[in-house]
């Protein structure tokens, strides 16, 4: 049985030397909530989407992991379902605590999440890009237009080829991949990236269309160079 937290997070000292240590950051909570604001350098796994599957994928079993959750019980439910599939090396967890961290001299980020009913006036922009970062079966069926492709399981076990050099919005088909690979992204040193965040659902749900390969390769869209 995997041993539960006590209500009380780890103090602010504790998490600047956990992470000095080498702990990963693992922010647990809402998109919405990462976006507005997190610690810089943090993974973002949503718990409410397919939490332990990511996680598997993106983090290594040998290293030692710090949550950030909304409070004890999401913070124990992480756990649990961490070591599910293995990660059994949670040092603890925090609640956001954006005061205090900044006071002891850590370093806050934050990211852009947009709506596609929000980006209409962005669509004609030569400075935005729209990355995808569903799986390259799904971007065969349709992705939006002058879109690359950066698949998150691809980002997540490569330095891909194509680097954003512009602004970029991450999406995918509901919003979870698309905040994840953004904050890869992020820890990557790719400073200007946000987050569309009803991805291709809201898109089509406003009947904009997507742009479909005509061949049967997967068209990675645009080329990008550094």
């Amino acid at each position: 049985m995997t041993e539960s937290f006590g209500s009380q997070p780890l103090a602010t000292p504790v998490v600047r030397q956990e992470l000095a240590r080498g702990a990963v950051l693992l922010d647990t909570r809402p998109a919405e909530q990462f976006a507005a604001g997190h610690l810089r350098g943090a993974l973002h796994v949503d718990l409410r989407g397919r939490f332990s599957a990511w996680a598997a994928l993106l983090i290594r079993l040998s290293e030692r992991l710090l949550l950030i959750a909304e409070n004890v019980r999401q913070a124990n439910e992480a756990r649990q379902r961490l070591a599910r599939v293995g990660l059994t090396r949670v040092v603890g967890y925090s609640q956001f605590e954006g005061g205090k961290w900044l006071d002891a001299g850590m370093e806050l980020a934050r990211m852009p999440l947009m709506y596609c009913e929000d980006v209409g006036s962005l669509l004609q922009e030569p400075s935005v890009q729209f990355i995808d970062a569903r799986s390259r079966a799904e971007w065969r069926k349709g992705h939006l237009p002058g879109a690359i492709a950066m698949p998150l399981l691809e980002l997540a076990s490569t330095t891909p080829d194509i680097i954003p050099v512009r602004r970029g919005f991450v999406y995918c088909q509901q919003g979870f991949r698309a905040t994840t690979a953004a904050s890869i992204l992020l820890r990557r040193g790719v400073a200007d990236v946000g987050v569309l965040f009803d991805g291709v659902e809201g898109w089509m749900a406003l009947g904009w269309p997507l742009t479909v390969p005509t061949t049967a390769s997967c068209d990675l869209g645009p080329s990008v160079t550094p």
